[in-house]
């Protein structure tokens, strides 16, 4: 710490309310080290608040603060006014602000802010999506051995974002940021950067075990490799699931016993694999495990059983199958009361994230005027769009 601020930390210990007036005239006149001590103040004052008005009122004055770095330019203030609008921290949320902030840091080349506006672009955030635009900037800021930005990387290319699904090069983007992070960490950092890049290392070993799932399936699933190839691919899906008890792999050995293409069908082991999952958190496993509850597959029938995964799963993220899923029994009274408007209401989640089937129940509804108006131009639009998103039921519809 230098002098300057331990000397404004010591004025703020000894006399609050007169240090506060005097850094924040400091903080106006470019110093940013008072700046510095001034929210460092404000944080302590925001876990003292004894009322929602106080901490309202500690909350704007740290905003206030924080614009007079940003007026200088600094990379830093900016990120902060950034973050504190898209979360609407000391003022309401506006994400278009937050990302003209995270933008100007960025166009002052620092890489934290970079990454930022890689981050809006990937996710949205006061900006459309968009993800050419996201690797642009991550590939910027990983040319500045900015392991979050590698990391990034390798998400883009595992999932397909704006790129060919290509689970080598999302590897090799890994094994880039495991080194950068490594090599900061023989060195001498703060307690908060070394938690952050100790931090990054486990979202390292997490993705590879998902990609390196992903690429397993991808072997497994390619008749024309070679058998022994195949199998090994298998046995490291198998290792993955079990010993290193990567959720995503225990999700794919569901999938490949429920089929039955590449090992015998076994819809008991599949389920096993899918409850296994669900323990680890996979809301697309918890779908899966109401599936075979709907349908008796390696169960008896149970829908009060399906009902409860479906829901379990699209209230802990949302997952857009299971919320179709919760629509189709309301719909049927799968486990719970008929209630179409109910059937309707998840029906629309799950097609806000693009899901063809959605579509496609939102047109029977409609075709078949279940708490709507019928309305046959309507339905077919839905089977239109249902189809678009690759529903093939919807074709018979139209």
């Amino acid at each position: 710490m230098n002098e300057s601020m331990q000397e404004y930390r010591t004025i703020l210990t000894n006399n609050p309310a007169k240090a506060e007036k005097q850094l924040y005239k400091l903080a106006k006149k470019g110093d940013l080290d008072a700046l510095s001590a001034l929210n460092d103040y404000y944080e302590k004052c925001v876990t003292e608040a004894k009322t929602p008005k106080e901490l309202s009122k500690i909350r704007q004055k740290a905003l206030k603060a924080a614009l007079l770095g940003a007026a200088q330019n600094s990379p830093y203030w900016l990120i902060v006014v950034g973050e504190m609008y898209r979360y609407g921290v000391g003022t309401e949320k506006n994400e278009k602000k937050a990302f003209s902030y995270y933008e100007k840091a960025a166009a002052l080349g620092d890489v934290d802010g970079i990454v930022k506006v890689g981050r809006a672009w990937l996710n949205g955030i006061g900006v459309p999506t968009d993800y050419h635009k996201a690797l642009y900037f991550f590939e910027k800021a990983a040319e500045q051995d900015n392991p979050e930005a590698m990391i990034l990387t390798a998400y883009q290319y595992e999932n397909g974002k704006g790129v060919d699904v290509n689970f080598e090069k999302s590897l090799e983007w890994l094994s880039r940021a495991e080194r950068s992070c490594r090599l900061r960490l023989e060195g001498e950092l703060p307690e908060t950067d070394r938690t952050y890049y100790e931090s990054l290392l486990q979202d390292v070993d997490h993705k590879r075990m998902h990609c390196e799932s992903a690429a397993c399936v991808e072997m497994i699933r390619k008749e024309a490799c070679p058998m022994e190839q195949r199998q090994k691919a298998f046995l490291r899906l198998s290792e993955l699931a079990h010993e290193k008890g990567d959720w995503r792999a225990q999700v794919n050995m569901g999938i490949l016993y429920e089929e039955g293409k590449f090992v015998e069908q076994d819809e008991r082991k599949a389920l096993e694999y899918y409850l296994m999952a669900a323990e680890n958190g996979s809301t697309g496993a918890m779908n899966n495990i109401g599936n075979f509850y709907l349908h008796g597959k390696g169960v008896a029938k149970d829908y009060e059983k399906a009902f409860g995964w479906y829901q379990k799963a699209a209230e802990l993220s949302g997952n857009a199958a299971a919320e179709c899923s919760l629509g189709m029994c309301y719909q049927y009274g799968y486990g719970i009361k008929i209630d179409y408007e109910k059937a309707r209401s998840f029906y629309e989640l799950s097609a806000k994230q693009g899901l063809g089937l959605a579509y496609y129940r939102m047109g029977l509804l409609y075709e078949q005027g279940l708490g709507v108006a019928k309305d046959i131009r309507i339905a077919k639009q839905y089977f239109g769009e249902a189809l678009h998103r690759g529903c093939r039921e919807a074709a018979l519809k139209l």
